[in-house]
């Protein structure tokens, strides 16, 4: 008897538990993630796409400051909603190129410029057809699109006199149409109750891409630390530099429109909002409770540094003071990034693998 109790002890040790974690726990962040944040952020972003489209044609239709200030609005809402579903990469949102071809960014060697600028010169009417558009370069699309567009980036911005102007106009109205398209059809392909969102709540059997909840959860885990490097590793760090002379703010997301530091601030709230939402804190063991209040700790902390920061991103890399500021938030980031991959994982029970930007 004693050896047989001894010899399945041996191969529980070796073999391991079947399931990893709680599966019922697992479910219940994943179906909590899905309904309270996911959905609902993509469903914000095709509304605010919409919006945009609209705002446009009522500024090509009649440019004046009445209809530019609410293009800029809906611009920034736009641009503040992709901030909210950005990290989610994994579904709908990577099919079919989607990601990129709402914003493709970041793009250090300037390939979106050059194909914008090429579309402008030879006046390409293409670009002027929504479905055309949607078929061509994801460099030549969506928000970053929409930015050189309506901001004048080397020419006369949308709604200008004169044929460039126009010419503008008409890109910038099929480049909205298209978005708005396509925000449309992730929301709907995640709202889907036969869709992606399934997968993720039905893991096991025929599945193909979860086997388990532990591997259902650990997607959504994987898009929460990929969210905290690219807000830290792609928007931050590039433009700060490791010091003054090497800063290179002219790269920056969303830049021309002013709208950095507003992109950092709307990164860092919906991360937030989708740790909470999902609930991947609730109901840890007790030696892994204080995970829960330190994140949020260090969210409040890396949100008040964005906000005290009142310079455009192109003179705050090189103020001493709102430098520290991003320093820290820099700083901030990367404890969160590890709670998140070390602790967050460890108290999951979760085998923390590839993400979204591994090979990039």
């Amino acid at each position: 008897m004693r050896r047989l109790l001894i010899g399945l002890a041996l191969l529980t040790i070796c073999t391991g538990p079947a399931v990893s974690g709680d599966p019922a726990r697992n479910t219940e962040i994943v179906a909590r993630g899905i309904s309270d944040y996911i959905r609902p952020a993509f469903s914000r972003l095709a509304e605010d796409a919409h919006a945009l489209n609209g705002a446009v044609k009522r500024f090509c239709d009649a440019p004046s400051p009445d209809t530019r200030q609410p293009l800029e609005t809906a611009f920034r809402r736009a641009v503040e909603g992709w901030s909210g579903i950005q990290f989610l990469r994994f579904g709908p949102l990577v099919d079919r190129h989607r990601l990129e071809r709402v914003a493709f960014w970041p793009d250090p060697k300037g390939i979106g410029q050059r194909q914008i600028r090429r579309a402008l010169e030879d006046r390409d009417p293409t670009v002027t057809d929504p479905s055309q558009l949607a078929g061509k370069s994801v460099a030549l699309q969506g928000l970053t699109a929409l930015e050189y567009l309506l901001y004048g980036g080397d020419g006369d911005p949308a709604g200008d006199p004169g044929e460039a102007g126009t010419f503008r106009c008409a890109y910038s109205l099929a480049a909205a149409r298209a978005l708005a398209d396509l925000a449309a059809s992730v929301s709907d392909d995640w709202a889907d109750p036969r869709g992606f969102a399934s997968r993720l709540l039905a893991p096991g059997g025929a599945n193909p891409l979860y086997r388990t909840p532990s591997e259902a959860l650990s997607e959504l885990h994987r898009a929460l630390g990929t969210g905290l490097q690219v807000v830290r590793d792609q928007k931050l760090k590039p433009a700060l530099g490791d010091d003054m002379n090497a800063a290179r703010p002219m790269g920056a997301p969303f830049r021309r429109s002013g709208l950095t530091l507003a992109v950092l601030s709307a990164d860092l709230q919906a991360l937030n909002a989708f740790a909470t939402a999902a609930g991947f804190a609730r109901a840890l063991p007790d030696e892994y409770r204080w995970i829960g209040g330190s994140m949020a700790f260090e969210f409040d902390n890396a949100a008040a540094a964005v906000a005290a920061i009142t310079l455009p991103i192109e003179e705050a890399v090189y103020d001493q003071a709102a430098r520290g500021k991003l320093d820290y938030l820099s700083v901030v980031l990367g404890h969160l990034r590890d709670m998140t991959q070390q602790d967050l994982a460890a108290a999951l029970d979760l085998k923390v693998g590839f993400n979204a930007l591994d090979g990039d």
